[in-house]
């Protein structure tokens, strides 16, 4: 059933409900109030009687009123009997009324109370009977039919009845046109939901319309589909970073490979070295493939942290980005001791090393510093403006007119990530060749 349908539904049932509750309760205050208004004429109509102030039906000689010659000695809104002592009828109107115990201990004078009232049927109609006593002995009767008093009570119930299904079907039609109008903006929005999950096209617009619950959760699926556009994208561009952070020590390992298979006379020094090489770009391999998976599962184990010179890790970070790329790198080292993770802080040098190769020309050499100030790589390139510095870390932040380059922006947000478990602080300033300056500092150890 939809949505509509059941609202609907609950309008016409809480119309109903509340129709019948009133109904009822009119219905209730309508009998009662009837009820007490006739008890209350009879009393009246019985107190003028006895008083005088109406006259009573005359005696009849056999206590029996018969019809003809019958003189009705009070209105025709009612009729009266009067009682002798021991609860014989001896005058009445039109009617002959029943007579109980209770009345002919009333017309004794030993009845108590003074009054009865009670509801009678005569003839298969409904009447009520009001009996006072009379002084000094004797009785009489008032009674009045209740037909008129039940037509109404089942008219008024035949019109709270049709009133309660009008209302029902009046309740059931607005709530459907207010459901109608309340679920359009759903519809939209669910149309728009399956239309992304048919093309998986994440920049399909979900439709809002203003600030109410629907028009917030049109808002919260279109930042949804925003974040998953966004996280697509980000996927896409891990996979180019791998492909590209892979391809530069698969490269070199086969190149030396095929060297070896070919040079079967080299000399063990040769050899060794080659291999060494060999090892070392396998060893980039793993890090590469580790560093690749914690960034797309967003976690990243303990470094281990041992006491060591700076100097000869960046050394060796160097060496290996020279046999890469054959490109010129300027060191200069001092002692700097603390205590870091060695394979994660020459991971950090290896990217921006790389970073620099990257932006400076193929001739200009690069520049890295190694003191207790720090590390730092400087390059020749078009340099950082100071606006961006601070999101060039940020994962797969990448500048307009970098879009066309290789890479995905990832090597200086892996160097982010290695300096903050170190507890270190990241710096980017201009280079003396021109270009950019980024290295980082770590605690001293």
């Amino acid at each position: 059933m939809s949505l509509g349908a059941r609202l609907a539904l609950v309008f016409a049932a809480v119309a109903a409900i509340t129709a019948l509750t009133v109904g009822g309760a009119a219905f209730i205050s309508t009998d009662r109030q009837v009820s007490s208004e006739i008890d209350r004429f009879l009393r009246e109509r019985a107190t003028e009687i006895a008083e005088g102030q109406r006259i009573r039906p005359q005696a009849r000689g056999d206590g029996v009123a018969r019809g003809r010659g019958r003189i009705i000695a009070v209105s025709a809104d009612a009729e009266v009997q009067i009682l002798a002592a021991d609860g014989r009828v001896i005058s009445n109107t039109d009617l002959l009324l029943p007579v109980d115990e209770a009345d002919i201990g009333l017309a004794s004078g030993v009845g108590s109370p003074a009054i009865s009232i009670r509801t009678a049927t005569i003839d298969g109609q409904d009447y009520r009977i009001f009996t006072r006593s009379l002084q000094p002995v004797g009785a009489i009767q008032v009674a009045r039919s209740l037909q008129e008093s039940d037509d109404l009570l089942e008219d008024l119930q035949a019109r709270l009845g049709v009133i309660t299904i009008v209302a029902a079907l009046v309740a059931a039609a607005i709530g459907w046109m207010l459901a109608q109008r309340t679920t359009r903006p759903l519809r939209s929005l669910t149309a728009a939901v399956d239309e992304v999950a048919e093309t998986q096209d994440f920049s399909v617009p979900v439709p809002t319309s203003g600030n109410d619950e629907v028009g917030r959760l049109g808002s919260g699926f279109n930042r949804m589909l925003a974040a998953l556009q966004q996280s697509e994208e980000q996927q896409r561009r891990l996979v180019q970073d791998a492909a590209h952070e892979l391809r530069t020590p698969l490269t070199s390992v086969t190149a030396n490979l095929d060297w070896l298979e070919r040079a079967s006379d080299l000399d063990d020094e040769t050899r060794t070295a080659t291999l060494g090489s060999v090892r070392r770009e396998v060893d980039e391999l793993n890090n590469v493939i580790t560093e690749i998976i914690q960034l797309a599962t967003d976690s990243r184990e303990e470094p281990t942290l041992v006491r060591t010179d700076l100097a000869p890790v960046v050394q060796e970070a160097v060496s290996l980005f020279r046999e890469r790329t054959d490109r010129t790198v300027n060191v200069n080292a001092e002692t700097a001791q603390v205590i870091a993770d060695v394979d994660g802080v020459g991971r950090a040098v290896a990217n921006l090393l790389s970073n620099a190769d990257k932006y400076s020309p193929a001739d200009a050499p690069i520049g890295v510093t190694v003191s207790p100030a720090g590390i730092y790589v400087d390059d020749a390139g078009p340099g950082i403006p100071e606006a961006e510095r601070e999101m060039v870390f940020d994962r797969f932040y990448r500048r307009d007119e970098d879009r066309a380059m290789a890479g995905s922006g990832l090597g200086l947000s892996i160097v982010a990530s290695i300096v903050e478990q170190h507890g270190g602080l990241l710096h980017v300033s201009t280079s003396p060749l021109g270009g950019a300056r980024v290295g980082f500092s770590l605690p001293p150890g």
